[in-house]
């Protein structure tokens, strides 16, 4: 097997032979040495061909390798890969439609990546209001960087106090961190009260899909905002996974809150390096003035061009309605297989993304989902991919559909998931 090869090479010489913890976790049960990638299938070295409900995370949106998308990126290329100097058209062009589209845009800066946007957005409100400490909910994912890598999935006996992700994560920004449950207003509205004056943000995943999928209840989210401006403090939505997926105006339109910034990337650009953090202006015309914010790459045109490619198809062939629909449709027949087969299993998820977790009851915030078996998920996992079906084997994570998923796709992950849970 090349990719059991490939995968010795490299484990001498790159950390678990991946560039990311999270993409080594697909190395269970063999090792996955991906080769080509088109629609919703993805091929290794050894020549097998898969379905893909991974999507890279969620950024593909319209299918891997979109001919339109592909072609225009091409085009930019012809003309230059880089500038590093100015602006170009395209930064004006696709900020001028960001405003158009997401509620809470008055100015954008382009960044890489969402760890890039959240902690610029951090930054800047720290800048903005004076304050120092961070707000930040249980189960939420907002990157890698000293001040969001708390909490996002801590053991059952750690939640409710500073739980870091990572070591090396400096002490002041222990400090500078308050944790609380999502969808607790009460909670929120006691630690306002007490707090406020050192509050300088409040960031959350208006979904928290980097644990599946908890829903927000619109009390929860209408306390954070009316807290906030009471306050002075500054709300962040961070809708990296949300925005251009569930909505192109963001979910922000469709819970009726709009934050003072917001952070998002991934299904904007359909897989190519593209993020942004957008926002009002009184808060966003200090980047340049006083607050740094820096990047070789930032506002790259290849990810423009695709920025603006994707969001012309999304909105020209209602992607979002359709892979909504899909997604309602999956989560239907999963919630009928599992009764069926009468196993301990729930079905999660909103609009285009579904997860299987092996736990009962109704999800509400972090401590619905700490207690799922995670081993027998991780089993789960490994047959689905015996039988061509390819998912993160991370029972945190979650299914994405994208354009090129279609009904016959649903009936042969069913049919493989009727199989799999037998034997799990």
């Amino acid at each position: 097997m090349r990719s059991k090869e490939i995968y010795e090479r490299g484990l001498k010489i790159i950390p678990k032979a991946a560039q990311t913890g999270l993409r080594s976790e697909t190395h269970y049960p063999e090792p996955f040495i991906p080769e080509t990638a088109y629609g919703c299938k993805i091929k290794d070295v050894d020549g097998n061909i898969y379905t893909d409900y991974h999507m890279a995370f969620g950024p593909i949106i319209l299918g891997h390798n979109h001919p339109e998308v592909n072609e225009v990126v091409k085009e930019q290329i012809d003309k230059g890969v880089l500038f590093g100097a100015g602006m170009c058209e395209l930064e004006v062009e696709v900020a001028e439609k960001l405003i158009e589209l997401i509620p809470s845009a008055e100015m954008v800066n382009f960044v890489n990546s969402g760890t890039e946007a959240t902690y610029h957005a951090i930054r800047l409100s720290r800048a903005y209001t004076g304050r120092e400490k961070v707000v930040k909910f249980e189960g939420c994912y907002h990157g890698w960087h000293d001040y969001v890598a708390f909490n996002v999935n801590p053991p059952a006996d750690k939640m409710g106090k500073i739980y870091p992700q990572s070591k090396g994560i400096l002490k002041a920004a222990y400090d500078a961190t308050l944790i609380l449950p999502f969808n607790d207003s009460d909670a929120f509205k006691g630690l306002m009260a007490e707090h406020h004056d050192e509050i300088a943000c409040v960031i959350l995943e208006p979904i928290p899909h980097s644990v599946g999928a908890i829903i927000p209840t619109k009390e929860f989210l209408k306390t954070l905002r009316r807290e906030t401006k009471t306050y002075g403090s500054l709300l962040i939505f961070d809708e990296i996974i949300t925005a251009f997926r569930h909505n192109i105006h963001g979910v922000q339109e469709e819970f009726g809150v709009t934050p003072d910034i917001t952070t998002i990337g991934k299904s904007m650009g359909n897989g190519y390096p593209i993020a942004a953090i957008v926002g009002k202006k009184e808060v966003m015309s200090m980047i340049h003035n006083g607050v740094l914010v820096s990047g070789t790459y930032s506002g790259h045109p290849s990810g423009l061009a695709a920025t603006k490619k994707t969001i012309e198809i999304i909105e020209r062939d209602n992607v979002i309605d359709y892979i909504s629909k899909l997604g309602e449709e999956y989560r239907k027949a999963l919630i009928d297989l599992i009764d069926d087969l009468n196993i301990t299993a729930r079905v999660i998820g909103y609009k285009s993304i579904f997860a299987i977790q092996f736990a009962e009851g109704e999800v509400k915030d972090y401590s619905s989902i700490v207690g799922i078996d995670k081993e027998r998920f991780k089993r789960f996992a490994a047959e689905m991919r015996k039988r061509g079906v390819f998912f993160t084997p991370n029972p945190m994570k979650r299914c994405h559909l994208c354009l090129a998923h279609t009904e016959n796709e649903m009936d042969e992950f069913l049919d493989a998931a009727s199989e799999a849970l037998k034997l799990v």
